[in-house]
């Protein structure tokens, strides 16, 4: 076996990505002495201050150091408004960037995935792998797995208001789970999160760095893989660009796709693999025909609501000496605001009691970030008014719009996407901003709000609602589904995470998603990391 930092010319497992997914196969196959795996990502590494701070994330996004930052076309149904769509760019990938929130999802989701054809992925099936990524830091809970490498903790200091949010959830019917991550589909609760003695715990930080002496692992950063080699039918290995120079690294065995929900279909159809049209108009030569390639993207749209209070929140506290203190006491015990996840408190909930499921999720942020037109001339702090407010988001669980990922002229990915596009998700948001609402009109919030902050005027009617989101809806960075698992000849790869009509080639990450969790998805993705690490090592 050849030294760890000699570049391997082949190795048995070639990973492209090394985010939540890429570095959890990168651990468990390596577990196994007798194979070789290289790992090539695009990014860097993932060490850096900003990195381990928790609060470092807002000043990651949209940086290319950290970020992706994939452009959209301008979506139509929001007045010609595009996103930039996230996506973590160095190891660890989404977890080294993202807000830190640990939530798997509902029994529900996973149920779904195996009924739509994803066999072997219903809740049973999966739960074990949550279990096995896990080092829970809580009270000990059969929910929670005490032997992982992933640190998964209680929230350490929530800002008082977020009891306050769970009363006021109370008062509207939603019952306080002490532990929604044991498949929990209805309730408040307050939010865990991936952090280890208060520090992000990504999967660079709990399933690479560990492993990163093995003599049978090659790590290969600053490497972005142009294509997969393919010959007779079969991943042979990958192309990458390093320092200006194209280098190649054979696959014995199979080249696993774990670049996330808009690098992968992009990857494959940069191969000659995915839509014949598509390619054929990007001048990339068909390899083998897969028209479910890019398609069925999803996204959680959400949009803001937010009122001023009477309690001072994080807005009031961004001065000089405040962040001097803020930092001593993260420093002191790793608590405080610094150390705090942006969504302290969260909600399954159903815009009509007559669902089976819910339909929304509310995010709580003692905070807020943006102002009215009417609130221009407020000061702001670090991007922030300087006020006393509040924020509640809502979600769609289970979108039902589908946008797609093709190529751009440089056959990167282009995003085709229409956030209020389907008649249901307008319909859900609507009534998920009118229950929002009745929650801010609760006793226990009653006592505590003193306006509106925004919107400033409340809407009324379903037109007013709609002229507000398409000004005020956001994304959340969950992006997942465009290279569908399935059993049916449309779906892009298998059960066993295949890709249909080619040989040792796997997809591992958020785009086999069938439909998406209804939460954020970071947890599920390491969970398919685990699974497919097992199904990989049994043949």
């Amino acid at each position: 076996m050849q030294a760890a930092d000699a570049p391997f010319a082949e190795a048995d497992y070639v990973i492209v990505g090394g985010g939540s997914a890429g570095a959890v196969l990168a651990n468990r196959l390596t577990e196994d002495p007798g194979v070789s795996v290289a790992l090539v990502e695009a990014g860097g590494e993932a060490r850096s201050f900003l990195v381990q701070l928790p609060v470092g994330f807002l000043n990651m996004l949209q940086r290319p150091q950290y970020d992706w930052s994939y452009q959209q076309d301008p979506d139509p149904t929001l007045d010609g408004r595009s996103w930039v769509w996230s996506g973590g760019r160095m190891l660890g990938g989404g977890s080294s960037i993202n807000g830190q929130v640990y939530i798997r999802g509902v029994r529900h989701d996973f149920d779904e995935w195996a009924e739509l054809g994803a066999t072997g992925w219903g809740f049973n099936d999966v739960f074990p792998y949550f279990l096995r990524s896990e080092q829970w830091e809580g009270q000990p809970s059969q929910a929670h797995g005490d032997n992982g490498p992933l640190t998964v903790a209680p929230i350490r200091d929530p800002h008082p208001l977020a009891f306050t949010f769970l009363e006021g959830c109370s008062q509207i019917g939603l019952p306080t789970l002490d532990d929604y991550n044991d498949g929990s589909d209805y309730g408040a609760f307050l939010t865990q999160t991936n952090q280890r003695d208060g520090w992000r715990c990504s999967t660079e930080k709990a399933y690479l760095r560990p492993v990163r002496k093995r003599p049978n692992l090659q790590v290969i950063t600053n490497a972005e893989v142009e294509t997969i080699e393919l010959a007779d039918g079969r991943a042979r290995g990958v192309v990458f660009r390093r320092d200006g120079r194209r280098e190649v690294v054979a696959a014995r065995r199979e080249v696993l796709v774990c670049a996330g929900a808009m690098g992968s279909p992009a990857l494959l159809m940069r191969s000659g693999i995915g839509p014949a049209d598509v390619l054929r108009e990007r001048g990339v030569a068909v390899v083998h025909d897969l028209p479910g390639v890019g398609a069925n993207l999803q996204e959680h749209s959400a949009s803001a609501t937010s009122r001023r209070v009477n309690v001072q929140t994080l807005n009031d506290q961004t001065s000089p000496l405040d962040m001097a203190r803020h930092f001593a006491k993260f420093f002191w015990n790793r608590t405080g605001p610094i150390g705090a996840p942006a969504v302290q408190a969260m909600a399954f909930a159903k815009t009509d009691p007559a669902l089976a499921w819910p339909d929304v999720q509310l995010h709580f942020m003692p905070l807020v970030y943006a102002t009215t037109a009417a609130d221009a001339s407020m000061p702001t702090r670090m991007g922030m008014p300087i006020c006393s407010a509040v924020t509640v988001s809502v979600s769609l669980c289970k979108p039902k719009g589908r946008g797609r990922v093709v190529l751009d002229a440089d056959l990167r990915p282009r995003i085709i996407h229409q956030a209020l596009g389907h008649p249901e998700d307008v319909r859900t948001l609507i009534d998920g901003l009118r229950l929002v609402d009745r929650l801010f009109n609760t006793e226990a919030l009653g006592k505590v709000v003193t306006g509106r902050f925004e919107p400033a005027v409340l809407p009324e009617t379903d037109e007013e609602w709609m002229a507000y989101m398409r000004t005020n809806l956001n994304l959340t960075w969950h992006a997942a589904g465009t290279c569908r698992m399935g059993s049916d000849a449309d779906a892009v790869v298998d059960p066993m995470l295949r890709v249909r009509g080619v040989a040792g080639l796997r997809v591992v990450d958020a785009s086999v998603m069938p439909t998406t969790t209804s939460a954020n998805t970071n947890a599920a993705t390491i969970m398919i990391g685990e699974k497919a690490a097992e199904m990989i090592r049994l043949g």
